[in-house]
């Protein structure tokens, strides 16, 4: 993991235009009590309003692509397996956005997180 990290590290410092780093805070399970996780991972930016990246909380990861409007993912959850995300997002203000994803696993529920990339 630490090798991964350290490698991911300098791909960003190398292609710094195009790779930034991300923040999140979570907001899970909104239909049936909230759980608030935070998160942190690696955006690219594709052009054309298209990124793809990955984020982790130290328990589940996933890797994700999306446009302007809306992403898809696929991780695992360490807990419950294999997860897939389908969602919207809307920026709030430039490198501040809102997401919206439907977790798809064998508990699904309803996510809100509030990213802000560097």
């Amino acid at each position: 993991m630490l090798l991964i990290l350290m490698f991911t590290s300098l791909i960003s410092l190398i292609f710094s235009r195009d790779v930034s780093p991300v923040l999140s805070i979570r907001y899970d399970n909104l239909a049936s009590g909230i759980a608030v996780t935070d998160a942190i991972g690696l955006q690219m930016d594709l052009g054309s309003n298209r990124f793809t990246g990955f984020d982790t909380d130290g328990a589940d990861y996933r890797i994700y692509m999306g446009w302007k409007f809306g992403k898809v993912g696929f991780g695992h959850d360490g807990a419950a397996g294999t997860e897939y995300t389908i969602g919207a997002n809307y920026e709030v203000i430039e490198n501040i956005s809102l997401d919206l994803d439907y977790v798809i696993n064998t508990a699904e529920n309803i996510r809100l997180g509030m990213q802000i990339a560097f």
